[in-house]
Order: structure tokens, then C-alpha cells, then sequence
């Protein structure tokens, strides 16, 4: 047996600490009782998720604001209700409730909540990598069947590897043993999810290395740095835990790592796109926006279009499908009427 998940007193002992005694002395280890340490876990991680909320929410009613609409929302806000799924399926998965009446259901709590939803949050990150790629690297528009193509074809192998895992025995994948009445995953099902997990993040890590160049602007290189940096710390600690404590949701300081470390690293990539623009469309919006702006026109003419000045009709279209929109001048400026464009004589457009 791999990993095992939390319990559940039955009729078969006479008590849970009857039924936790017992599975000390078959497993000759310490195991920690479910108990309010487990209920404060699930309340710092919903915690963590509320904070995140509220500043997605304040995204959304100042989504005008052109560093704000530069992020993606929609991308954004997917990669969120995934993260929280994902975190609700950590809750039974990691031991922190009885697994009993609708928690027994291993399987599906396993594949189709905290596996799939994981799946899906790295690839809206893949995604979001992509549009970047599309639009500083390859100069193409974010639209057509090839912008849509490789997403579309990582969901769909996840949706088929979820469907295949739940129509294979669960003795070679996760099932519910009654007799223990605990969660058990088998090694091969255990290694082969962490690898594909491992595949998302390396594709992740090659799309940073191409953005490396990307202009200032958009700050999406050193953000991205930063998302791999939490993402990979992330990956090591699962496959740590679940190589060397195969049995980890039973001891209570391993399953709080597990869980906690997952809201963290959810959240936290989700603010690093999110939390400067939120806060300075708060703080100094006409001030940042109109910077943010004379940046773009700076750095695109610098960095991206050396030889193509026609950022009017080429960046702007292609880039505003990821809901910006670059050459629009803001409706309120520092100063009444300024367009950070014509402003700028040594950058007009030939």
C-alpha cells in the first residue's frame, strides 16, 4: 500500500482510537488522530483562498484598468476555481476528514477532483505562457485553431488519463479498503502522475526561458521566474513526502504540509500575476497607468520591433485578445488630455 488517506470510525471497531491502535500495530508507527488541528488546516488554507478572492473580485470591477487587463482575467479566474478544487480534493486525499459516506468515494475524490483540477491550473499556466509566446516571441496573433490547439490537447489527454484511471482496477490505481477503511494508492499510479505533473511544470519552465527577453513592461519573465521557483519547491515536496512517507496523510505534520503547502503555492502564484496591478489600480491608478503605458510604447519599440514600427496596427491587435489594449490612451491621465503616445516625439510612428 502507497499513500493512505484519512479514517473512519465503522462499526467494525469499538471505538476510533480502538481502530487507530489497530492500525499502529500493523503499520508499527505512530498515527494521529483526525481532531481540531485537521479543522484549523482546512480554515488557514479557505483563509489563504479568501484573500486571493478578494483580490481577483477587485481585478474584475477595475478589469478597465490596462496593467489589469494585461493579466488575463478570464485565464486568470480559471486558474482560481481550479486551485480551489484542487484543494478541496486535498482535504479528504490528505487525512484531514473522516472518510466516510461521500469521502469514501477515493477514486473520485482522487482523479476527477484533486488530480484533474491540479492538471488543470498548470495547464491555464501553459496556457498563459503560450499567448505570451505567441505574441512577443512569434509575433502572432492569439486566435485561430493553432493559438487553441495545444490546449485543447493537454485537457483532452488529462480528460482521457482520468477516464482511463477510473475504468482500471483499483487495485492498480486508488480504491477505498473497507477493511482498514482508509484511502490506498498503488506506487506505479502514485509515480506515473507525479511525472506527468513534472512534464507540465517542465514545459512551463521551457516557455519561462523563451519569455526571458520579454520587455520590462509586463514584468512577465521575473514572474514567471518566480511561479517555476514556488511550482518546482512545490513538486519536490510532494515527491519527497510521498517517496520517503508513503503513508503520510496518517501523521499529522505531513498532511499539514502537504495541504498548506498546496494552498500556498495555489495562491501565491495567482497573486504574483495579480497583486501589483490590483493594488496600484487602488493606490495610484491615473499616476501607474499612464507609466505603464510610456513603458509599453518605450520597451516595444526597443526590445520587440526593432524593424517593425507598426506597433499600432500589429501589437495591438494581436495582444489585445489577452484583453488588453495597448494603444488606448487612459480615461484619466495625470495630466487632462496627455496621450503618452504623441507625447512622445522621438517614438512617433513612421
Amino acid at each position: 500500500m502507497a499513500a493512505i488517506g484519512g479514517a473512519v470510525h465503522s462499526s467494525m471497531y469499538g471505538s476510533e482510537e480502538e481502530r487507530i491502535q489497530y492500525l499502529e500495530n500493523m503499520f508499527d508507527m505512530h498515527i494521529n488522530p483526525i481532531d481540531n488541528v485537521d479543522t484549523a488546516v482546512i480554515a488557514i488554507g479557505s483563509a489563504m483562498f479568501g484573500v486571493t478572492f478578494l483580490f481577483l473580485a477587485v481585478a474584475w470591477l477595475k478589469r478597465n484598468f490596462h496593467p489589469i487587463r494585461a493579466k488575463n482575467l478570464p485565464l486568470t479566474t480559471v486558474m482560481f476555481i481550479a486551485g480551489v478544487l484542487w484543494f478541496v480534493g486535498d482535504i479528504p486525499m490528505n487525512g484531514h476528514v473522516l472518510l466516510k459516506g461521500s469521502f469514501s468515494n477515493c477514486k473520485e475524490w482522487n482523479i476527477w477532483v484533486r488530480v484533474l483540477f491540479c492538471f488543470v491550473y498548470t495547464t491555464a499556466l501553459i496556457s498563459r505562457c503560450y499567448a505570451l509566446d505567441r505574441v512577443f516571441i512569434q509575433n502572432r496573433p492569439t486566435r485561430g485553431l493553432i493559438y487553441y490547439l495545444p490546449t485543447v490537447l493537454l485537457l483532452a489527454f488529462v480528460l482521457v488519463y482520468s477516464i482511463v484511471t477510473e475504468a482500471m482496477s483499483s487495485k492498480l490505481t486508488i480504491g477505498y479498503v473497507k477493511e482498514l477503511e482508509l484511502c490506498s494508492t498503488t506506487d506505479g499510479y502514485v509515480y506515473v502522475t507525479l511525472s506527468l505533473l513534472w512534464v507540465n511544470w517542465l514545459i512551463i519552465i521551457f516557455m519561462m526561458i523563451r519569455l526571458r527577453n520579454i520587455q520590462s513592461t509586463f514584468n512577465e519573465f521575473y514572474e514567471f521566474l518566480f511561479i517555476c521557483a514556488f511550482g518546482i519547491a512545490a513538486m519536490i515536496k510532494t515527491n519527497v513526502v510521498h517517496y520517503t512517507h508513503p503513508k503520510y496523510p496518517l501523521v499529522r505534520g505531513y498532511r499539514i504540509a502537504e495541504t498548506l503547502g498546496d494552498a500556498f503555492v495555489i495562491n501565491a502564484i495567482i497573486l504574483i500575476i495579480i497583486a501589483y496591478p490590483v493594488v496600484m489600480s487602488i493606490w495610484q491608478p491615473h499616476e501607474y497607468e499612464h507609466k505603464w503605458l510610456l513603458r509599453l510604447r518605450t520597451d516595444g519599440l526597443q526590445n520587440m520591433y526593432d524593424a517593425n514600427m507598426n506597433i499600432r496596427e500589429d501589437f495591438s491587435q494581436s495582444y489585445a485578445r489577452m484583453n488588453t489594449s495597448v494603444n488606448q490612451p487612459a480615461k484619466k491621465m495625470a495630466r487632462p488630455n496627455a496621450n503618452p503616445f504623441i507625447d512622445m516625439p522621438e517614438y512617433a510612428l513612421h
